[in-house]
């Protein structure tokens, strides 16, 4: 009897576990729709948290297949914004963000954005407040 018992248990904990693990790896995307860049002109990728806790995302900006620019995962906090920006191509090129998100993407609010460039070009920091938007469009 004793036998029966711990392979009932041993099995419970490995469902248990793996529900968990499933839960924990939910991850869904958000993508915006194109907007040609060319440069000067800039390309941002605006993603909020409004969600009541902290999340896990990453930000990729994508053209033609290419991968631009790809955030390492963040800790995105509760009404919190991440910003990642790049200067367009010199020809132009159509350019989209694509938001790996944890969790439901309805926690989220995805936003490309195209303007001009600004006299601060401290793009690391998230400081492009001197730009003015001229396009912005939500992801979905």
């Amino acid at each position: 009897m004793k036998r029966k018992e711990i392979i009932f248990a041993v099995i419970l904990m490995l469902s248990a576990y793996a529900q968990a693990d499933d839960q924990q790896s939910s991850k869904e995307q958000l993508i915006t729709p194109t907007l040609w860049v060319q440069a000067p002109d800039m390309f941002a990728c605006n993603l909020t948290n409004v969600n009541q806790k902290t999340q896990t995302v990453q930000v990729r900006i994508i053209t033609n297949g290419k991968v631009l620019l790809e955030s390492k995962k963040l800790s995105l906090k509760p009404k919190h914004t991440t910003n990642h920006a790049v200067e367009g191509l010199p020809k132009g090129a159509p350019m989209y963000c694509e938001f790996t998100v944890e969790g439901s993407k309805e926690m989220y609010r995805g936003a490309a954005k195209l303007f001009p460039t600004p006299a601060n070009k401290d793009f690391t920091a998230g400081n492009y407040s001197a730009a003015s938007d001229t396009v912005a469009i939500a992801a979905q």
